[in-house]
C-alpha cells in the first residue's frame, strides 16, 4: 500500500501511500496552507500577539488573570449593547404615540425589528432522545462531579450529545442551565484518559476567567454577531436590486436602504470590535488555564494526546453521514480503528496544517499546536481522577443509546437523500 520516493526539491526519502497526499517532512514540499511572505497585516499582528501571550504562559504558568479594566470595559460594552436593545423598544412605543399614522407604525416596527435581532439569545435545550439527565446516566455524572471537583466547577444539569467533532459547556435557557455537549465522534477516538481530559477542560469553562462565558457578554456577542450578518446581507440586497432597477424609484430606496444598512453594520463593527478587543485576552488565557487544569486532572500527555485528536481525528458530518450509512451503530467502535489506521506521517501533515493556518487577532482559542507544546511542558504524570476499565465500561453504556440514536438518524437521512 505504501512505497518510497524522493522528494522532488530536496531529495529526501518520503512515504508514498495513495490513501494520502503527498508531501515531504523534510521541507514541507506540497504541504498547502498559509505561505511566509503572502500574510496580511492582521495576520501578522494575530502572531505576533500569539507568540507574546504563549511565551507569557509558558514563562508564568497559566494562572487566572485579574483583568480587572479589561473584564470591567467588557461588561460595560456589553451592558450598552442591550441598553440599545432595550431602547429600541421604548422608542418603538414613543414613536407610535408621538406619530400616530402609517410613518410611525413603520417606524415602530423597523425599531422592533432591530430589538428582536439583538435579544439575549439565551439559547435552548432540545427535548429530545440525545439530552441526558442525572437519574438515565449515574456513572458518567459521577464521573463529571469527581472532575468538577478538581476544577472548581458547579454540578452538570444535563448533557446533550451530539454529532459534532467537538465539545463546550455552557449555561443554557432561562434558568441558566449547566450544559455539557459531548460530541460523540471525537468521544469515540478518544482514549480513556484523553475522555477526562476533554471533560476537565469543558468544565474548567466554568470558572477559567474568560469574560466571554458570562451571559452579559457572551449574549451581547453572540447578537451582535446576528444582526451583523442580518445587516451585510439586506445591504447586499439593496446594492443588487438598485443595480437590477437602475435609474427608477425602487433603485433609489434600495440604494437608500444599502447606505442606511452599511452605517448600522459600520457602528455594530466598531462595537463588536471594541468588545472582542477588550475580551479577547481573557478568553485565550481561559483556555490555557483550561489546558492546565486538563493536564492536572488526566495527566499531561493525556491532555496533549486530547488537543492532538482535535486536529488529526477530525471527522465531519458528511463522512460520518456515510460511515452511519455503511456500517449503522457500529461506527463508534469503527472511528477508532479507522483512525488507528492513518499513518503517522499523514497525522504530522495534519498538525503541520494546522500549525500554518492564518490567524486571526480575534480568535478565541490559541493554535493548537502550542496548547500542546503549552500541556507538555507541565509535569503532571500521573493523573488526578484516573477512568478505569470498569467504570469507563459503564459510562459507554450510558452514553450508547444517544449514540446509537446519532447513527441512525444520520444513515437514515444519508440514504433517503441518495435515493432521492
Amino acid at each position: 500500500m505504501s512505497s518510497h520516493t524522493p522528494c522532488p526539491q530536496c531529495s529526501a526519502d518520503i512515504v508514498r501511500d495513495d490513501r494520502y497526499a503527498l508531501w515531504c517532512p523534510s521541507c514541507e514540499w506540497n504541504l498547502t496552507g498559509e505561505l511566509p511572505g503572502r500574510r496580511s497585516l492582521g495576520a501578522v499582528l494575530a502572531d505576533r500577539l500569539t507568540a507574546g501571550q504563549h511565551a507569557h504562559v509558558l514563562r508564568r504558568g497559566a494562572t487566572l488573570e485579574g483583568g480587572g479594566l479589561s473584564r470591567a470595559a467588557a461588561m460595560l460594552l456589553a451592558a450598552l449593547i442591550h441598553l440599545v436593545t432595550a431602547g429600541c423598544v421604548v422608542a418603538a412605543v414613543a414613536v407610535v404615540v408621538a406619530v400616530p399614522n402609517i410613518v410611525g407604525l413603520l417606524s415602530a416596527v423597523l425599531l422592533l425589528g432591530v430589538a428582536w435581532l439583538m435579544r439575549p439569545r439565551l439559547g435552548r435545550l432540545p427535548a429530545d432522545r440525545h439530552l441526558l439527565g442525572r437519574g438515565r446516566a449515574p456513572r458518567l455524572f459521577g464521573l463529571l462531579d469527581r472532575i468538577g471537583a478538581e476544577v472548581g466547577a458547579p454540578p452538570v444539569d444535563v448533557v446533550f450529545v451530539s454529532a459534532e467533532h467537538n465539545a463546550a459547556y455552557g449555561r443554557i435557557g432561562l434558568r441558566g442551565r449547566r450544559t455539557l455537549i459531548l460530541g460523540a465522534p471525537l468521544w469515540a477516538v478518544l482514549g480513556r484518559q484523553e475522555k477526562v481530559a476533554l471533560l476537565a477542560h469543558e468544565l474548567s469553562h466554568s470558572s477559567n476567567g474568560d469574560v466571554r462565558q458570562g451571559r452579559l457578554t457572551g449574549t451581547a456577542i453572540r447578537a451582535l454577531a446576528e444582526v451583523h450578518a442580518v445587516v451585510r446581507g439586506v445591504a447586499r440586497g439593496g446594492r443588487d436590486t438598485a443595480e437590477v432597477t437602475a435609474q427608477s424609484f425602487v433603485a433609489m430606496v434600495s440604494l437608500a436602504l444599502a447606505a442606511l444598512m452599511w452605517l448600522a453594520g459600520l457602528v455594530l463593527r466598531v462595537l463588536g470590535f471594541l468588545l472582542l478587543a477588550v475580551s479577547m485576552r481573557s478568553g485565550r488565557q481561559g483556555e490555557y488555564v483550561a489546558d492546565e487544569r486538563a493536564a492536572r486532572v488526566a495527566s499531561a500527555e493525556a491532555a496533549a494526546g486530547m488537543l492532538d485528536r482535535l486536529v488529526t481525528a477530525t471527522i465531519d458530518l458528511n463522512e460520518l453521514s456515510w460511515l452511519a450509512a455503511s456500517f449503522g451503530t457500529s461506527v463508534w467502535t469503527r472511528l477508532p480503528e479507522k483512525h488507528g489506521q492513518v499513518p503517522e506521517q499523514e497525522l504530522e501533515r495534519r498538525r503541520r496544517l494546522e500549525a500554518r493556518q492564518e490567524r486571526h487577532v480575534f480568535d478565541s482559542h490559541p493554535p493548537i499546536d502550542l496548547r500542546v507544546e503549552f500541556v507538555r511542558s507541565l509535569g503532571y504524570a500521573a493523573p488526578v481522577v484516573e477512568l478505569g476499565e470498569e467504570e469507563a465500561a459503564v459510562v459507554e453504556a450510558e452514553l450508547a443509546p444517544r449514540f446509537a440514536a446519532i447513527a441512525t438518524d444520520l444513515g437514515q437521512a444519508r440514504r433517503e437523500e441518495s435515493y432521492v
